[in-house]
């Protein structure tokens, strides 16, 4: 399973392999799809148990967009995500100034990992789930009601 947890090592084994070269020679940007780095695709639906007891489920799109909704499907918010410094996963929630940036830390036999801050404060346990078994399926989302 893939858990954010490998865009870590991943981001960090990349930062070794060396620095630019200096050249006159202008750069073309090049774009690339989520799934074609070395880190794999991470996108999907994440169930997040807060340090409070709240579970929210945040799903990562590979546009660099993220929402979250209750586990009965009600957003809840969202924003922008992009893999920061060393790897880290970084938040910029819509609606709020600035962004949070946390750590993946070592993945369990279920895949689940804790999510640390910059002062390595455990802030969330994280858990992939799994669309194709219904037991870690994300709820099934209806749009609202307009009259709501």
């Amino acid at each position: 399973m893939k858990t954010i947890f490998f865009l870590a090592a991943a981001s960090a084994a990349l930062a070794a392999c060396g620095g630019a070269e200096d050249t006159d020679e202008a750069i073309e940007p090049v774009e690339a799809e989520l799934d074609s780095t070395a880190m794999g695709d991470i996108s999907g639906t994440y169930e997040i148990a807060m340090a409070d007891g709240t579970v929210v489920l945040q799903t990562i799109n590979a546009d660099g967009i993220y929402v979250e909704t209750t586990p009965e499907g009600a957003r809840t918010g969202g924003g922008a995500w992009r893999i920061g410094e060393n790897g880290r996963m970084c938040f910029d929630p819509e609606g709020q100034l600035g962004e949070e940036c946390y750590s993946g830390g070592e993945p369990g036999e279920d895949g689940a990992f804790e999510m640390q801050d910059a002062n390595g404060t455990v802030q969330s346990t994280v858990r992939k789930l799994d669309p194709d078994r219904a037991d870690t399926a994300p709820p099934a989302t209806t749009e609202a009601d307009p009259a709501e």
